[in-house]
């Protein structure tokens, strides 16, 4: 009876010990080593790989549509989301870090020159008064004001779903299939220099703060324990300053500082603020 007891404490004692294993989900994953890899990626791999290098836990990237992600979150009790906008619907089902890990200026209206748009605008002139036959992703959040006015606005414009939405919206946009997109300046960046010259940036009335993406987790003891691996990471000011380096290194021009000073300060601020 005694070696019995023994053994089973010894496989209590393995079971607490290895690693807990995590599927991440997203629409936009890179391979580790990728040069390409977008800036949130970057940030996700070295929070993740430190986890790793203590073993406490395993991590499956798998590649799926953004609008199957949350799907995913919801049905099984192991899978997480990185850089997403943490809103009260979305944390009624899922765990969100206190910190979030990527910090984007506000969300512009991305046009092809020949529209003449003013600077400033709201989304409903761009639909209404200029007629732009305006692409956007399915199941994404643009932020809470704009999410809002889509909704009154839901029928009027063109939603692409599917893996890989936001890149295809992109090049939709480049050739000429839609008239603008809702996007972050900086996600077009590596166009060459003649399909820059296509596009012009125009300030959107009902997008004007820093937009935040969080990690995300099923609402599992197992989901909790990741986020609470992930918290005591996002506390640590070694990896405060590297997210908020990867955010200088990603931006070009008077936003670089921006966006950084804001995620360095949302990092630094106590866990408990909102």
């Amino acid at each position: 009876m005694r070696t019995v007891i023994g053994l089973l404490c010894l496989f209590c004692s393995w079971l607490v010990a290895a690693p807990l294993p995590v599927k991440i989900v997203s629409d936009v994953l890179h391979p580790r080593q990728a040069e390409d890899a977008d800036m949130a990626f970057r940030i996700l791999l070295k929070l993740t790989e430190q986890l790793e290098q203590q073993q406490l836990i395993s991590t499956e990237f798998i590649p799926v549509s953004r609008l199957r992600e949350w799907r995913e979150l919801n049905l099984h009790p192991d899978v997480c989301l990185y850089n997403k906008v943490k809103t009260p619907e979305r944390s009624s089902f899922a765990y969100f870090s206190t910190r979030p890990i990527v910090a984007f200026p506000p969300h512009r209206l991305v046009s092809r020159v020949p529209n003449q748009l003013p600077e400033l605008l709201s989304l409903r002139a761009a639909v209404d008064e200029y007629k732009l036959k305006l692409g956007l992703v399915d199941g994404r959040s643009y932020g809470a004001e704009l999410d809002q006015a889509l909704q009154d606005l839901h029928h009027r414009v063109i939603w692409v779903s599917g893996k890989d939405a936001e890149r295809r919206v992109r090049q939709m946009l480049i050739d000429g299939k839609l008239d603008a997109v809702i996007e972050y300046s900086a996600t077009f960046l590596t166009l060459n220099a003649s399909s820059k010259a296509l596009l012009s940036f125009h300030r959107l009335a009902e997008s004007s703060e820093v937009i935040y993406g969080y990690l995300a987790c099923a609402q599992s003891p197992q989901g909790e324990r990741v986020i609470a691996m992930f918290d005591k990471l996002l506390a640590e000011p070694s990896n405060q300053a590297m997210i908020a380096q990867a955010h200088f290194a990603a931006f070009f021009g008077q936003e670089a500082g921006y966006v950084s000073d804001a995620i360095a300060t949302k990092l630094a601020a106590p866990a408990s603020s909102p």
